[in-house]
């Protein structure tokens, strides 16, 4: 196994593929169907009454064990098909200590997608595609004995105790439908809701949780398994494939939910009128969100399978310097066997699968009637193992917003203490931006990635006797 291996491994096999929050746009008034995954009340009374999306995407990754130094300049050599490698130097570096590592990767492409608002009221449709993962709080001497392919000579001779962190990964696609409505207006406060919720199609589902694992390295290539105690549960392609090429395979089907309120201070109507007077006009004084993000399960059943690992007697894996598999199926069989004693341990049994909760709230004060700051938290929900978790966040940001254009930059602390500096545009009906901007930029090395976009027209009417461009865009 080598080290790409097992850093699509530690990506729990997503990053091929492919949460992320798209911050600064998210919370921009003409984010519409790009914001409902923060929070669906966004659409209701928003300064345009339809929004077409084409489609919409964000890739992110990030990471806290391994990482390419930046003399690589993997992201441009990736982008030019060229290989990142230098030679004499190893692909990937870690950084080794006695922290739990974690991981988390995030793939979403939304559309088509519709919304209609008519001030009071606003109700979407949308189609989307997500690929979600997670590890959590993994032991670190697990995640350096895989890396080092079973054969690190510092760990001859040592014993090591640890448990209790998980990993999952999930792939699905969603028809997804919100509404929203004002429930209160008056002078000084105005308050929205709104609620999405999704029909959920699962393609693949994994999740690993280890409750107890302990073991001494015996020799170079030689480990004893003292205590383990894990369960392993997955749907996947037989040949051991994910994301999209197995994405017409239904294995479960699911449901979710995302609940957002929005109270708005000081709401000035004509700043919200689709005209292009309304520009010019301060929209409020400030407004606070709070929401409640991903609540929903997949229910697996088609190629269902779970394996249970137990051990509280010595089992000696001898030649595990030489690990190699091919498939989940194929890894089964052999923890099957060295742990269990036995092949045939792994059971068909259908499971459910939970998304990645949580709980936010967003800050959005009106400085004028373009520029705009904002602060914004997100924290994961995190109720089993059988989940995929989210990254927290704290985000601070600032936009400058016009109807036909739109620029933000944003300061993002993931998991509360990781800086990150991100930037983002928007431009009549692109969007362009990432959260990760040293890393793009290959002044950082590369731990994390992230990338944004999206096609979308906001509009106000598409009657016959409208001419030329939507007011909505006209400078």
């Amino acid at each position: 196994m080598n080290r790409t291996l097992f850093f699509i491994l530690f990506y729990l096999f997503v990053l091929d593929a492919s949460a992320q929050e798209m911050w600064g746009f998210s919370n921009s008034n003409f984010s519409g169907n790009m914001g409902i995954y923060l929070n669906p009340s966004v659409i209701v009374a928003a300064p345009y009454k339809y929004e077409f999306h084409l489609i919409s995407g964000d890739v992110f990754a990030q990471n806290t064990y391994g990482y390419v130094p930046r003399s690589h300049d993997a992201i441009m050599n990736a982008i030019k098909g060229k290989s990142s490698s230098v030679p004499g130097e190893k692909d990937f570096y870690d950084v080794y200590n006695d922290h739990p590592q974690t991981a988390y990767a995030h793939a979403n492409i939304t559309g088509p997608a519709f919304f209609k608002n008519d001030g009071m009221s606003a109700w979407g449709v949308h189609l989307g595609f997500r690929n979600e993962a997670s590890a959590s709080n993994v032991y670190s001497p697990v995640v350096k004995f895989v890396y080092e392919k079973y054969d690190y000579l510092p760990f001859v001779g040592q014993h090591f105790s640890g448990g209790d962190f998980s990993t999952a990964y999930l792939s699905w696609g969603e028809l997804g439908g919100t509404y929203g409505k004002v429930i209160s207006e008056r002078n000084d406060g105005f308050l929205k809701v709104a609620g999405t919720l999704n029909f959920l199609a699962g393609f693949d589902g994994m999740y690993m949780d280890v409750r107890k694992v302990d073991f001494s390295v015996y020799d170079s290539s030689t480990a004893v398994i003292h205590t383990m105690d894990a369960t392993i549960a997955h749907a996947l392609a037989s040949n051991g494939s994910t994301g999209f090429g197995s994405f017409v395979t239904l294995r479960g089907i699911g449901a979710s939910t995302t609940l957002g309120a929005t109270y708005i201070r000081h709401r000035n109507r004509g700043g919200f009128d689709c005209n292009k007077t309304s520009d010019n006009i301060r929209k409020y004084q400030y407004r606070i969100g709070l929401s409640l993000m991903d609540f929903g399960f997949i229910r697996f059943n088609d190629q269902a399978q779970m394996l249970n690992l137990n051990t509280t007697t010595d089992k000696f894996w001898s030649r595990i310097d030489t690990l190699k598999f091919h498939s989940f199926g194929h890894l089964d069989s052999l923890l099957s066997g060295h742990v269990n004693g036995s092949t045939g341990t792994m059971v068909n049994e259908s499971f459910n699968m939970y998304l990645p909760s949580a709980i936010s709230i967003q800050f959005d004060y009106s400085f004028s009637p373009h520029v705009y700051g904002n602060i914004s938290l997100v924290n994961r929900i995190f109720f089993t193992a059988a989940q995929v978790a989210r990254g927290n966040q704290m985000d601070l940001s600032l936009r400058y917003e016009k109807r036909r254009w739109e620029v933000t930059g944003d300061f993002t602390l993931y998991e509360y203490k990781v800086p990150e500096v991100g930037l983002g545009f928007r431009y009549w009906i692109f969007v362009l931006g990432t959260d990760r901007l040293m890393e793009l930029l290959n002044l950082t090395d590369l731990r994390s990635f992230d990338v944004f976009f999206g096609l979308k027209w906001n509009v106000c009417d598409w009657n016959k006797k409208s001419k030329g461009s939507c007011p909505a865009y006209k400078d």
